[in-house]
């Protein structure tokens, strides 16, 4: 059922359903034995502008609701969590960028990002905090114009 819908939302439901179909599940099961990164996956998704989906247009995105991706990602989770957790932490790195970057870090990364260039890697598990983010131990302390990090992470999506 479409329920409450748009037409351009059941435009984005059946393009990530037919990727999650056509893509996903041919080779989910070797991605998980193999532990593989999506990368044709990724390309495919790319092109059909699924990762611009909630980044404005004038950063290179499509410029469409949060629910719009919400909609996509539900699509591709039917297909394969890997796949769909590697979509969907994009917007783990990139909100933060859309609510509280620069202009010019807004410029700099958002493109790319939308485009499915580039992607954004999240580590928040840690041995002694879980994902409790309150808990971590990992600082980035500015020494001159760089960022030192230090700590360890468990997991880190995207980070391969």
């Amino acid at each position: 059922m479409d329920y409450l819908l748009t037409e351009e939302q059941i435009m984005i439901r059946d393009l990530a359903r037919q990727i999650a179909v056509e893509k996903i599940v041919p080779v989910r099961a070797e991605l998980d034995e193999q532990n593989k990164f999506p990368t044709e996956i990724m390309k495919a998704m790319a092109q059909a502008d699924l990762f611009g989906i909630y980044i404005p247009e004038e950063y290179g995105g499509l410029g469409k609701k949060s629910l719009d991706f919400y909609i996509a990602i539900e699509e591709i989770s039917k297909a394969c969590l890997g796949v769909s957790t590697t979509y969907a932490a994009n917007a783990l790195g990139s909100y933060p960028i859309l609510l509280h970057g620069s202009d010019a870090q807004k410029k700099k990364y958002l493109p790319d990002i939308a485009a499915g260039k580039k992607y954004v890697a999240f580590g928040l598990t840690e041995a002694n905090a879980g994902s409790d983010a309150s808990g971590i131990q990992t600082t980035a302390k500015l020494e001159g114009n760089e960022y030192v990090i230090n700590g360890t992470k468990q997991w880190i999506t995207n980070g391969g």
